[in-house]
């Protein structure tokens, strides 16, 4: 019994086994199927604004901008409504008449009626009111169409930054790579020197420290790219894990923008100044309607009805007309409307001239921010050249035995020093100009 056991078990656990190779068989082209995505700056900007949920959902919110613009305009437009019913009475009310052929009983009702018609109107003043409904309408559209836009350059700002972002923590990857590399011939020839006794057994531990911390530095790294790229794909609403690769374009054109002109075209081209102007249109608007409120309303009116006959009534009637109305007394309702909408209309142009302010103070800082970029970025060439000779210099020293590890170690971190600060000074410069043309409010090529 306990062999046929063990012989079933032994049967499950193979049983098993296959299915598993099976089914990780059957994973393998699910993982083929995802292909390496390569990215340029542009293809990622274009899929950042087709993919993001914030650019959809400003776009929705046009859409129904444009809705709410149809229903404002509706109270000036001729309308006609249809109303019909049909209705069981009881009881009917009789009454007993004499005639000379005696008492008859006649119905003072029916059991039954029933009527159909149409109604109309026509707004024909309104005391400014209908056209405040549909300017508020119409600038709330606009408003709409201008954060779509702004929408738009902050996730294309936003797509340019981690790209370049990207680009960058690859470069100091491949930085610490070379370091390691260097590290590893610096350990390579203090093991040669110890073992030929040329060197002291001191020079070989301090060569295998440094190896071992730049072999963190690259972990570091690589965990850097990892991240970043991940919150790419993030932004381009990919599956995390989508293998993409972005080719960057380090070539930077250096240019040197006016920023008083800058300042200028900010001033009319960023979309948060055109929206500020346009909240204190529609805050100017209220205040006309918050007046409108207490003027004249008049209008035309006119119904036909068809109905059932009675001794009473014929079968249809019909009206038309004027309808006129005025508030008279509102317990103050309509004045304290108007006083808030004023006060709001205060507020909102100050916020206009604030956020003016801050535009200004933005295009100045993103200038400033530039600048500090080419600065930086002028110096690294030639420092870099320099620490590479230095490296160069240390190494010979060593191996004719006049220097020391210490020297080669220092010199190869300045070597490393100077190339980590090339690659950021070369990113931060791509950031510093695509941030410029952010607070302009125009493309790069169109700075002035």
């Amino acid at each position: 019994m306990g062999n046929k056991l063990g012989i079933q078990v032994s049967c499950l656990t193979v049983l098993i086994t296959l299915v598993g190779c099976a089914g990780a068989a059957a994973n393998e082209p699910a993982k083929e199927q995802q292909q390496l995505l390569i990215l340029t700056l542009d293809d990622a900007i274009q899929m950042a604004l087709e993919r993001n949920y914030a650019v959809q959902v400003a776009e929705a919110q046009v859409r129904e901008a444009e809705a709410a613009y149809g229903q404002a305009a509706a109270p000036n437009r001729f309308q006609m409504n249809f109303e019909g019913a049909y209705l069981r009475l009881g009881p009917v009310t009789s009454l007993e008449v004499p005639t000379p052929t005696g008492p008859e009983t006649m119905e003072l009702g029916t059991d039954q009626t029933w009527n159909y018609g149409a109604s109309a109107y026509k707004s024909l003043y309104s005391a400014g009111r209908n056209q405040s409904l549909r300017a508020l309408a119409r600038l709330g559209l606009s408003t709409a169409e201008l954060n779509v836009a702004s929408q738009r350059h902050q996730i294309a700002l936003a797509a340019t930054e981690l790209f370049y972002a990207v680009s960058q923590t690859e470069g100091l990857l491949a930085v610490a790579q070379q370091d390691e590399e260097r590290a590893q011939e610096q350990l390579r020839v203090a093991t040669a020197r110890v073992k030929a006794g040329a060197a002291p057994q001191f020079d070989l531990l301090r060569a295998e420290v440094a190896a071992a911390n730049v072999h963190q530095s690259v972990i570091s790294a690589q965990t850097a790219v990892e991240t970043v790229n991940n919150r790419l794909k993030n932004l381009l609403a990919l599956d995390v894990a989508q293998p993409i690769e972005i080719q960057p374009h380090e070539e930077v054109a250096r240019i040197s923008p006016d920023p008083y002109a800058c300042r200028q075209l900010a001033l009319q081209q960023r979309e948060e100044i055109k929206i500020a102007r346009q909240q204190v249109a529609m805050a100017e608007q209220s205040v006309r309607l918050a007046r409108a409120t207490r003027g004249l309303n008049l209008g035309a009116v006119g119904s036909y009805t068809r109905q059932k006959a009675s001794g009473f009534a014929d079968d249809y009637s019909w009206s038309l007309g004027v309808q006129a109305s005025k508030p008279i007394l509102d317990g103050g309702s309509s004045r304290s409307q108007q006083r808030q909408a004023e006060e709001q209309l205060k507020q909102v142009r100050l916020f206009a001239q604030q956020i003016t302010e801050l535009v200004a103070l933005d295009v100045w800082q993103a200038v400033l921010a530039l600048e500090e970029a080419q600065a930086k970025l002028a110096s690294t060439d030639k420092t870099i050249e320099q620490a590479e000779e230095g490296l160069r210099l240390a190494q010979l020293r060593y191996k004719a035995g006049v220097g020391t590890t210490l020297e080669i170690t220092d010199a190869r971190t300045a070597l490393t020093v100077a190339e980590t600060n090339h690659v950021n000074a070369i990113y931060s410069y791509q950031i510093a100009e695509a941030r410029l043309a952010r607070a302009v409010g125009v493309p790069t090529a169109e700075l002035p």
